[in-house]
């Protein structure tokens, strides 16, 4: 018989993820049969996010970093399945570690540090991008996702501002003529002060009668970029 393949821990995850060519599937499988030998799921979690932290402090853009945060995002998604293949519900066990992240996040989006709020709300971003289209969200962490996320799009910091942006697209509802992600959307489109945000809103902002009049009015922004993204929408429109 062979010998029993080594476990890999928690630390050593985050080590390899940094790497710029570390195939992350593998990397994923390897740390989801760690999590699976565990009756107890509570010490993995705290350990997960105690090492995320490290990541979360860094404001600059460093490759290993991004490295890390796609790790996070694709390691906590890859628990959630619509339904398992005899076609049964997955249960709330199944959802614990990214219901953990979310309530982490949540509990961090209006940290003093500038960095541990961008990349609160980057994660949150890479987490809503890697779950399926048709996913449901329970209403209430919806709801605490949203109203934190509404926050950071008043942050002082554009780079903050751009990835709460980023992170409402899945969330907004232009079927409601009462959304309010919608709303500070058309907001954003014409008093931010930063063209990258209008950008941002730009890219993600779903076309409606309610948002098209916004959008056509920064085919005359003072940036040749959103002027340029504007009419791309448009002709796409």
């Amino acid at each position: 018989m062979g010998a029993k393949k080594k476990l890999l821990q928690i630390k050593e995850a985050f080590q390899l993820a940094q790497k710029p060519h570390q195939n992350h599937a593998k990397l994923i499988a390897a740390l989801k049969r760690t999590y699976d030998q565990l009756e107890d799921k509570k010490d993995f979690h705290e350990k997960f996010i105690h090492f995320l932290k490290y990541a979360m402090i860094i404001y600059r853009r460093e490759p290993a970093v991004e490295q890390v945060m796609n790790f996070v995002a694709k390691f906590v998604t890859s628990f959630y399945q619509m339904q398992k293949e005899d076609g049964s519900e997955e249960g709330e066990e199944d959802n614990l570690l990214m219901n953990y992240m979310f309530n982490f996040l949540l509990e961090s989006h209006n940290a003093n540090s500038h960095a541990v709020r961008f990349r609160t709300c980057q994660l949150v971003n890479k987490i809503l991008g890697n779950m399926p289209e048709n996913a449901q969200i329970d209403d209430d962490l919806f709801d605490k996702i949203n109203e934190a996320m509404l926050i950071r799009l008043k942050d002082k910091f554009s780079n903050v501002r751009i990835q709460a942006v980023l992170a409402l697209s899945r969330l907004q509802d232009p079927k409601d003529e009462n959304c309010p992600v919608v709303n500070i959307y058309n907001t954003l489109l014409e008093n931010d002060s930063n063209s990258e945000v209008r950008r941002a809103v730009l890219s993600c902002i779903a076309p409606s009668a309610r948002t098209l009049p916004k959008i056509v009015g920064r085919t005359m922004d003072v940036k040749e970029a959103v002027r340029k993204l504007a009419y791309e929408v448009n002709w796409i429109t």
